[in-house]
């Protein structure tokens, strides 16, 4: 793979992974989704992709949909209220307490 390839996809993997963010719910499955975006763009023919920020963020969004199709399919369901999980901001180091002081 290219230089050019890995750089376009990589100005767009903010996007990509908030986009995925938003139809998962959840920030482990959408870096997966975002994941298994770079591995086919990887495998495609770039040439033929007039749009390459259009063609990413079909496929991420495809693979988005699916996964929530297979997770349908095997009757996965929340315990309660769906909430979708909180990024993470600040110093992953600190302490819910610490947290709240910097606030």
């Amino acid at each position: 793979m290219d230089s050019t390839a890995v750089d376009q996809f990589e100005a767009g993997r903010g996007r990509l992974a908030s986009l995925a963010y938003r139809l998962l719910g959840s920030a482990a499955d959408a870096e997966d989704a975002v994941q298994d975006t770079f591995l086919r763009w990887q495998a495609a023919d770039r040439e033929r992709i007039e749009v390459p920020e259009a063609w990413l963020t079909k496929v991420a969004t495809n693979l988005c949909l699916d996964r929530l199709r297979s997770a349908q399919a095997r009757h996965e369901r929340s315990a309660g209220a769906w909430l979708p999980e909180p990024l993470l901001d600040g110093d992953p180091m600190l302490g819910p307490a610490d947290t709240f002081e910097q606030r």
